[in-house]
C-alpha cells in the first residue's frame, strides 16, 4: 500500500445525464506534486452517487492510503482508507 497526502477535491462529470455525479481528485502536496498536478481517486460508488467515505472529507487536507496506478499520462489511487490530516 502507497499513501498520498493532499487536498481532496471533486467535480461534477456527466451533467445532464443519468451517471451525473462526483469525480474525486486529490491536489497533492508531498513528492507527488512534482510529477501530477491532480490525482484520480477511485471510489467505490456508482458513477452517480457520492462516496460518503471521500465526501466528508472534501476542501480538507487527507492522507490516502491504497494502491497507486501510475502511468506515462495517467496516475489513479484506489483507496483503502482516508485520514484527516491538520
Amino acid at each position: 500500500m502507497n499513501e498520498i497526502r493532499g487536498i481532496l477535491f471533486a467535480i461534477i462529470k456527466g451533467k445532464g445525464t443519468r451517471s451525473e455525479g462526483p469525480e474525486y481528485f486529490i491536489k497533492p502536496l508531498d513528492d507527488y506534486k512534482n510529477r501530477w498536478s491532480e490525482i484520480l481517486v477511485r471510489k467505490k460508488t456508482h458513477l452517480w452517487q457520492k462516496d460518503p467515505e471521500l465526501h466528508k472529507f472534501l476542501d480538507k487536507k487527507v492522507l490516502i492510503i491504497g494502491k497507486i496506478i501510475e502511468t506515462k499520462r495517467t496516475i489513479t489511487i484506489d483507496y483503502s482508507k482516508v485520514k484527516a490530516l491538520e
